[in-house]
């Protein structure tokens, strides 16, 4: 069993022995997100659309990983992470851009490209890294399925460390600082219709904890996630 967060206090999670089976590969390791089956974080989300998610670890095998987000207004996300020494690789980032279900619009995008990493194994002030991917696919919007495709890409530095605040408590945290850029484009009777969208995040992360903060600006999207709670096994 693990702990949960107390509220407005120093805290991380305590863990016991995890049984047979549960423990994180070798090549998912990452110091600063978990990577264990069953671990859970639970969000506030605050922006456009404000909302809370809680974000787990599905499955595990030897080189990668999935994670799940189920937000409070019902809508799901199953999202596929490849693993190296430790270094972390979202297979299909960016929110709407993995598979979701919601009531009125459905995506179902397959990776065709990758390249880069979403977060190295190790973090040290002044590192700096890339992702580029490119999705493929279909989205279904009332009804109707029509061609999309993705181009995304992510360029990430880390800032240094900082003592962060949220409600799951204060942390000493690594902060680190991304610029993206997605082309989504989806074909309407035979016509490409392509929408560029820029923004940046700032993000928090404690080691053996995961996620505590991320802030979100730029083009429409200013948002703010932030850990509430959460329990590692």
């Amino acid at each position: 069993e693990a702990t949960e967060a107390p509220q407005g206090n120093e805290a991380q999670a305590i863990s016991t022995e995890a049984p047979a089976g549960n423990e994180s590969a070798a090549a998912c390791a990452n110091p600063y997100i978990p990577i264990v089956v069953g671990a859970t974080w639970n969000y506030n989300l605050t922006g456009s659309v404000p909302d809370t998610f809680t974000r787990s670890i599905v499955s595990i095998n030897e080189d990668g990983f999935i994670d799940q987000d189920a937000f409070g207004t019902g809508v799901t996300r199953q999202s596929k992470w490849a693993c190296d020494n430790g270094a972390l690789t979202a297979l299909d980032p960016g929110g709407s851009t993995s598979n979701v279900t919601s009531e009125n619009v459905s995506v179902d995008f397959q990776t065709t490209s990758a390249s880069g990493v979403t977060l190295p194994a190790v973090l040290n002030p002044g590192d700096s890294w890339s992702q580029a991917i490119t999705l493929e696919g279909t989205e279904t919007i009332n009804g109707e399925t029509v061609p999309a495709k993705n181009e995304f890409t992510n360029t990430c530095t880390v800032a240094g460390r900082e003592s962060i605040t949220v409600v799951a408590g204060t942390f000493d945290a690594i902060r680190v600082d991304c610029n993206t850029t997605m082309n989504i484009t989806i074909t309407m009777n035979g016509s490409p219709i392509s929408q560029p969208i820029s923004f940046t995040a700032t993000n928090w992360y404690a080691e053996k904890v995961g996620l505590l903060k991320t802030v979100t600006a730029g083009n429409g999207l200013d948002s703010t996630i932030e850990l509430t709670s959460y329990a590692i096994p």
